[in-house]
């Protein structure tokens, strides 16, 4: 499954972090072992102040402009006082949390230890998530399945809280136990929670402990791990090690995966993650906390919606002082009308959608019905008398659990589902189209809850059908006022504010949706745009795209890897030595050098081959490069065995020396087309050329919302439109060049291209850049300038590909041919690109920008 790119972007910076943090590691090694040479006496108060890498790593980040937080470190300390790397990716309901944390196992794992083996703690907060992830993870033709067997190489444990490992499941392979985050509470002192299982004796984990009158070994753990659990003596003395659940996690230092993690801010939940001395902990949330998150990653819904991952716009339906059944109906015959849609839409295209109804209603229980209140059973026998087959309703209750793993099966027969709380959270199907409320008096609260239900969009991929792109909602006797905003905080807590202004309803006077058009002198003319195109074998164009004119052109025979002859490949022991290192009484100490991963003496090329194919486009081609790295270090005397404990620095030695060989044969396919005219930009009259639309939508609430004004409190005055650009859109850099552009008597007009979706250039990589700013100079008119912001301290890799690629592009671009193409006005002359750096004397950049 091919990821979207905010999910690449996602794990991307966790690589950074990972690999931040494994530097910061070597540095503090270096320290300590410098600091060796020193007296006890000299060297305690130096080592006493050495930072934590985890806090070191995180300052490098920010440092760089690669955090999405601006807050310092927050601790979280382990068993040993030490710090947790711990860190939040901030994704929305609907982005695929737990496919990226599925991926993000194997890159912490092998970025922080080279290793494919180890302990993973998946922790969820509700049932519904637990059963949800669990069918995840034991489908092997699922994605998240798919993604920890690459990472283990094939050595997949999957656990329960009941289940059995031993420490040979831990040491040789990759084992992943799910929990719900309340069986893992820690127990207080002097406190009934010792009764918890997790931290009850067992005898399933008896490999990991000293046998039981090998006092001194138990006495040497117990020195080294000082926060296990013990048996306590009558003397008050600390006895035997507990052998439990609690304590294994705590010896084998697990990498948790916090699903959800704003349940986790407890002061006693984040002790225990971090009693569980973690080798990393990475939180996945809508709504962190930023008094107790580390947030690395913050991905919006506009990247949601531009990914096809949600259906967009939200249309609200709101009964006031009407009978809860005429609700029930209006939002019956809209869920039949959406199917009808998807009957007309499979015809043509083969997709398969059956749209589904959510009811929720105030009560459950079998002995609350005909107490005044709307019952399941009061909803079930509406919905008959209206003519729904009974085999299309099923009820997921505390009570009644009708729901199976199979409603995207064309045999499924469900259409509508009566819940009240069973699916507030956790639930996921993208079915899911109609959302119907018919609880009185907490309409505004069920809707902050619910909304998410209904957002995911089938198969990630729009339709086209404006209806079955959009999810719907009903509720019953409530105003459009109040329905709205439960919407709106429903998008909020789904980490989708940036989303609430897509919600449309009827008859709210409070959000206004106006139609803004052009200024009057610019309201009849085409604005036309070039793009980035490829010739067709008609004689045509169509858009450049990557996969199919870029990276298929690759000459994969004309790359090799020659990293071999000086790869250098850990030994067996040092490796080990360094994943033994633990703290004692504060302090690093290193154990014996006892594996924990007897790797097998022989080489796997289909497991390596396969790490390869997020970089090169099949396994054969991996195959390629994977012989090419043996055949050297064969050649260098290494035998089977060295060279197959070695595969993951051989992986990461291919993939970073293939990584910038495969771009750089990508710019150089994708120059010599531009200089051949097969790649070009320009205007071409047909249909790939980018039009500014001559009017748009925008919501606003004229008591609350505000228009873009300059220092002196006037309107901007140069925007291609009257009006839409809000005070609060832009960022403050944003806001800044937007002012600036609007005082210049250049300029003709200035837009702000909001829409990652609207118009985005195509090059050697496969990410579009999806410029900021799109300015006309004044005069003429016969000059275009495209303009690209970037923060503070992002001047970075990425910036400069962007730079080479707007030069390229400015380079290339030429006028149509005359009659080819009919403008408001003549073709721009020439379409400039100017990049702006906060950080930088970017007034005078754009200043020469301007100069004619």
């Amino acid at each position: 499954m091919q990821l979207k790119q905010y999910q690449l972007d996602t794990l991307e910076a966790l690589d950074r972090y990972v690999q931040a943090l494994a530097q910061a590691r070597v540095a503090e090694a270096n320290q300590r072992a410098a600091l060796e040479a020193l007296d006890d006496a000299t060297r305690a108060p130096l080592l006493a102040v050495l930072p934590d890498p985890p806090v070191v790593a995180w300052a490098a980040l920010q440092q760089a402009g690669q955090t999405a937080s601006p807050d310092p470190w927050r601790d979280l300390p382990d068993g040993h006082g030490r710090q947790t790397p711990h860190v939040c990716l901030e994704l929305p309901t609907g982005s695929g949390k737990t496919l990226i944390a599925g991926h993000a196992v194997g890159r912490i794992l092998s970025g922080l230890n080279g290793a494919s083996t180890g302990f993973v703690l998946w922790l969820v907060p509700s049932d519904a998530i637990y059963q949800q992830t669990r069918a995840q993870l034991r489908d092997r033709g699922h994605p998240i399945r798919q993604a920890l067997e690459i990472a283990s190489g094939g050595r997949l444990k999957l656990l329960e809280k009941g289940s059995d490992f031993s420490r040979a499941d831990v040491e040789d392979g990759l084992t992943v136990m799910l929990l719900m985050l309340q069986s893992a509470r820690l127990p207080r002192e002097n406190s009934e929670q010792k009764a918890l299982k997790v931290f009850r004796e067992s005898g399933r984990y008896a490999s990991f402990y000293p046998e039981g009158d090998d006092l001194t070994a138990a006495q040497a753990l117990k020195a080294r791990v000082p926060n296990l659990e013990t048996h306590d003596l009558l003397s008050g003395e600390p006895g035997a090690i507990v052998q439990s659940l609690g304590n294994t996690l705590k010896l084998i230092r697990p990498v948790i995966v916090l699903d959800e993690g704003h349940t986790a801010y407890s002061v006693e939940r984040r002790r225990l993650l971090g009693q569980f001395n973690p080798r990393f902990l990475v939180e996945l949330t809508a709504t962190p906390g930023r008094e107790l998150s580390n947030i690395l990653v913050k991905i919006g819904g506009q990247r949601l919606r531009d990914a096809e991952m949600i259906k967009l716009p939200i249309e609200l339906v709101a009964d006031n002082q009407v009978p809860w059944q005429d609700t029930l109906q209006a939002a019956l015959e809209q869920r039949a009308r959406l199917e009808r849609l998807a009957l007309d839409h499979e015809a043509t295209s083969g997709r398969y959608i059956r749209p589904i109804m959510l009811v929720r209603v105030e009560v459950t229980g079998r002995e609350q019905r005909d107490k005044g209140r709307i019952h399941t059973e009061d909803a079930v026998d509406a919905l008959i008398g209206m003519g729904v087959p009974p085999e299309w309703i099923r009820r997921q209750t505390a009570i009644d659990k009708e729901l199976d793993d199979q409603l995207l099966s064309d045999t499924s027969p469900v259409r509508i589902i009566i819940t009240r709380d069973a699916l507030r959270e956790g639930w996921d199907c993208p079915f899911a189209y109609v959302l119907t409320l018919l609880t009185k008096s907490r309409a505004k609260t069920a809707l902050t809850q619910m909304i998410g239900r209904v957002l995911r969009q089938p198969g990630a991929r729009r339709t086209g059908v404006p209806e079955l792109d959009s999810a719907w909602v009903f509720c019953t006797d409530t105003t459009v006022k109040d329905a709205v905003e439960g919407v709106r905080n429903g998008l909020s807590e789904e980490g989708m504010a940036d989303l609430r202004l897509q919600v449309r309803s009827q008859g709210l006077a409070e959000a206004e949706t106006r139609t803004v058009g052009r200024r009057p002198q610019w309201a009849g003319s085409r604005v036309l745009v070039p793009t980035v195109t490829h010739a067709d074998d008609k004689g045509g164009v169509r858009l450049l795209d990557f996969d199919r004119d870029i990276l298929a052109e690759v000459d994969w025979s004309a790359l090799l890897y020659e990293g071999g002859a000086d790869l250098v490949l850990d030994e067996p022991g040092a490796r080990r030595a360094r994943r033994s290192v633990d703290y004692t009484n504060g302090q690093l100490a290193a154990g014996a050098a006892s594996p924990t991963q007897r790797l097998a003496g022989e080489i796997d090329r289909p497991d390596l081959a396969r790490r390869l194919l997020g970089l090169v486009p099949n396994p054969w081609v991996a195959m390629t490069f994977v012989d090419q790295a043996i055949a050297a270090l064969r050649g260098r005397g290494l035998g089977d065995v060295e060279i197959g404990r070695g595969r993951l620095d051989i992986v990461s030695s291919i993939r970073v020396e293939l990584g910038g060989k495969v771009e750089a044969a990508a710019r150089a396919i994708f120059m010599t087309k531009l200089d051949a005219g097969i790649i070009a930009f320009r205007l071409t009259g047909s249909a790939v050329d980018w039009e500014m639309p001559l009017t748009f939508e925008t919501s606003f609430r004229p008591r609350v919302d505000r228009w873009l004004t300059d220092d002196h409190g006037d309107k901007v005055g140069r925007t291609l439109f009257v009006d839409g650009v809000k005070d609060g859109e832009l960022n403050g850099f944003e806001t800044d060049v937007a002012l600036y552009l609007d005082g210049k008597d250049a300029l003709a007009w200035w837009w702000r291209l909001t829409s990652r979706g609207a118009w985005g250039l195509q090059g050697w990589r496969r990410n579009r850049i999806y410029p900021d700013f799109l300015v006309r100079f004044a005069g003429d008119g016969r000059n275009l300038m495209v303009l690209e912001t970037k923060g503070k301290q992002l001047d970075n890799d990425d910036t400069r590909f962007k730079r080479e690629l707007m030069d390229a592009l400015q380079a290339a671009y030429r006028q149509p041919i005359t009659g080819e193409v009919e403008l408001f006005d003549e073709a721009p002359d020439s379409v400039r690109f100017t990049m702006l750096l906060q950080d930088e004397d970017w007034k005078t950049s754009l200043a020469g920008a301007l100069a004619p």
